[in-house]
């Protein structure tokens, strides 16, 4: 019987073996990395994509707050159901929850009361994880949040014999944005529902909701003082604030709560599918697998646990945005004001094109195929009601925010890698009509193959971006035939040589007559007023991402051009001016990684024969400019885009053209890293990792073939195999390009 209990106790170790070790991918997550500095991440509860972002907020909001939360802060306002991650300009944090233990004063003014229930808090009492977050306040109320893909569910546990409350503030004003209307419904003792619109980044949005409680409640509602709300009973007003009093009953309370942008029905609807029990506790462990199946798509091996905290957490930001949209009802608001529905796939908001075309959504190629369809048609149907593909599309908004038109690129880099789970033709039509409008300096551009500076502000940086846009579509209209098209495109991808300037090996600024700008430094950066898209000529003159080579013959050849690379990296970290953006930060010499500007530079080095410089550099960013610590990104996280860099670079290849179908080849970070590329198809990296000093690359071997040049192509992932890069601790000197 011994022996028989001896082997039953082996055998089921090793059985839960795998198990423990499948789970233990989402340990790896650190929800609090980019929480400090500039990083404008929120830690609270998600689901990959998911259409609810519930998480604290405090009660600053400056451009460190864009998200709502601060590492730095030490007070808790709300806990709202919609947060922006990584942004540069804050908005949304709707629909604000605060648990108090104190009754409304009838002669309070609202906002004066919800400001003085402010709660102090202790990082050592908060606990975030993915889909979900708790913190124990000092006034000892806990509070846990867990969400589905668009409902949230707050779990409330108050000390005893104390008066057990909610407020539900719908109206604050935050520098963000400014509510144009309420309204709370008191449908039952256990439910409300509502909406609240405002104006700020989203120029116009709109959030309905449906609350659910569980057990009996009293409303108190109003702007100048609290007044009781009856069942059935509607208030409405530019601002409402509410005071929900459950009594004495239990201190322990729940509440269910889901949004809708098209209304009420919608998200009652969202409850009905996506929340009809009130288990807690599955809610969180159905979370936590979402976040299990979509991370476990990357498998990283190795023996660093800071580097595996980073990676997991890079790869966990990458899939918090875009944000589902569209309701379980297939509904959601338009550019054009009118609800529209879907069918046959969901609709995704918050498209931060600028930043996510670069590495984002060629990370969505390789991980997320179904969803890059599903993406693609929701740009589409942004065109469908806007009648052009968007720029910065917010809750239903476009916000023109930024420069470019890269929804281009997205939809191009997907139809070429061959997900084509969207109408080419009405792609193509639509890349075309955007690329051409009269808008944001294109009109100049057309007329004079560059956009003179004295037309338009960012002159430079549009230019080049639109160049890329016209290469994207150029690609596009060949894969579809229309020669003419592509002809003129391609023609109009090489108007970046007209801002050229041989004389310093600059990007300039030139008048309409052909003059260049004076006076110039290439240190110079003025915040949107200025040729540069927050960067200087330093930064920007490197974005010819599509022809490397005509870059490089620009400069008069390689040696030249890794020259000018190697000032790059080694001038001293400073800027002129006096306005420059806060966003230029991750220096290594005026190279800024917290800017996405720079993000594919350091791989340039491919290009002229000396990769070892680009596996130093690559690695002085991974080891240097990633952390795992509230402060750990050096810059704006901008919707996964920072975070999407690292997984990419840690895996040992990176997409400086996207659209290209090719990935430049750097060092891995890990010993082993096993890519799902299909239901039975996975391909594997590995490399001699055997200290944090084997960073340069000897030999690469794919599927055993020894390769002859620094980049693979992303048929070759697909197809599943095995990419085995040999290591040294000194750099070898191998005869390669990257071409």
């Amino acid at each position: 019987m011994k022996i028989f209990l001896s082997l039953f106790f082996i055998l089921s170790i090793f059985s839960c073996h795998p198990k423990e070790k499948e789970l233990k991918i989402t340990e790896y997550v650190n929800p609090f990395i980019g929480t400090a500095e500039h990083g404008h991440c929120f830690p609270g509860a998600i689901r990959p994509f998911g259409g609810i972002q519930l998480s604290p907020d405090n009660p600053r909001s400056g451009w460190d707050w864009c998200s709502g939360y601060h590492y730095s802060d030490s007070i808790i306002a709300s806990f709202s159901l919609t947060h922006l991650s990584g942004t540069g300009i804050g908005d949304l944090q709707d629909i604000r929850f605060l648990p108090v233990v104190t009754s409304p004063d009838s002669n309070a003014i609202p906002e004066e009361y919800i400001r003085s229930g402010y709660a102090l808090f202790s990082h050592a009492d908060e606990q975030a994880e993915p889909g979900y977050y708790s913190v124990v306040f000092r006034n000892g109320i806990k509070t846990e949040l867990s969400v589905t893909d668009r409902c949230g569910i707050l779990y409330y546990q108050y000390p005893a014999d104390s008066r057990y409350a909610l407020t539900l503030d719908l109206g604050t004003a935050r520098n963000w944005d400014n509510t144009t209307e309420t309204s709370l419904r008191k449908i039952n003792n256990r439910m409300l529902k509502g909406y609240r619109k405002s104006r700020g980044w989203a120029n116009d949005q709109r959030v309905y909701f449906t609350i659910e409680f569980s057990q009996d409640c009293q409303i108190y509602v109003g702007e100048e003082k609290f007044i009781p709300l009856e069942n059935g009973q509607k208030y409405k007003g530019p601002k409402c604030y509410a005071w929900i009093d459950f009594g004495k009953h239990t201190n322990k309370i729940l509440a269910k709560v889901s949004i809708s942008s098209a209304n009420t029905d919608g998200a009652a609807a969202n409850l009905e599918k996506e929340l009809s029990h009130w288990s807690f506790d599955k809610v969180k462990r159905d979370a936590k697998q979402a976040w299990k199946r979509q991370l476990q798509k990357i498998k990283a091996e190795g023996h660093n646990e800071d580097d595996l905290k980073i990676f997991y957490t890079a790869l966990y930001h990458a899939y918090t945005a875009p944000y589902l949209f569209s309701d379980v009802n297939g509904n959601y608001k338009g550019p054009d004001g009118e609800i529209h529905s879907v069918k046959k796939h969901a609709q995704y908001t918050v498209f931060s094109l600028w930043d996510t075309y670069r590495a984002i959504h060629p990370l969505f190629t390789l991980t997320q195929k179904k969803r890059v369809g599903d993406m693609v048609n929701s740009l589409l149907k942004h065109y469908d009601s806007y009648g052009l593909l968007p720029v910065w599309e917010l809750a239903g908004n476009e916000t023109n925010c930024m420069i470019g038109n890269h929804a281009v690129a997205v939809i191009a880099e997907a139809w070429l890698k061959g997900i084509r789970n969207f109408d080419g033709e009405k792609a193509y039509e639509a890349m075309k009509k955007t690329v051409l409008a009269p808008k944001a300096g294109m009109d100049a551009y057309r007329r004079y193959h560059y956009i003179p500076f004295e037309t338009e502000n960012e002159s430079v940086s549009k230019t080049l971006e639109y160049a890329y846009d016209d290469w994207c579509v150029a690609q596009m209209a060949k894969a579809l035939g229309k020669e003419e098209d592509y002809l003129f495109f391609s023609g109009a991808s090489r108007n970046y040589a007209h801002l050229f300037d041989p004389s310093t090996g600059f990007m300039r600024g030139k008048s309409a007559d052909g003059e260049w700008k004076q006076p110039f430094s290439p240190l110079y950066s003025k915040h949107r007023d200025d040729e540069y898209t927050e960067g200087n000529a330093w930064q920007y003159s490197w974005f010819v991402p599509h022809d490397v080579e005509g870059l490089i013959a620009l400069h008069n050849g390689k040696e030249a051009f890794s020259c000018k690379l190697d000032s790059l990296f080694t001038l001293e970290a400073a800027l002129e001016g006096e306005d420059a953006s806060p966003d230029i930060s991750g220096f290594i010499g005026q190279y800024a990684h917290g800017n996405e500007p720079s993000h594919h530079i350091a791989y340039l080095y491919n290009y002229t024969g000396q990769p070892e410089k680009t596996q130093f550099y690559v690695n002085e960013i991974l080891s240097n400019l990633y952390k795992n610590t509230p402060d750990g990104l050096c810059g704006n996280e901008d919707c996964g885009q920072m975070s999407a860099w690292y997984v990419f670079s840690a895996m040992g290849f990176y997409p400086v053209n996207p659209a290209e179908g090719k990935y430049q080849l750097g060092c891995p970070r890990f010993h082993k890293i096993t890519l799902k590329v299909g239901p039975e198809k996975k391909f594997t990296i590995t490399a001699n990792k055997d200290s944090e000093k084997h960073i340069y690359v000897k030999e690469v071997y794919l599927n055993g073939e020894k390769l002859e040049r620094t980049w693979i192509t992303h048929e070759e992932i697909m197809k599943g195999g095995e990419l085995d890069f040999v290591l040294d601790t000194r750099p070898a000197r191998p005869q390669q390009t990257g071409r």
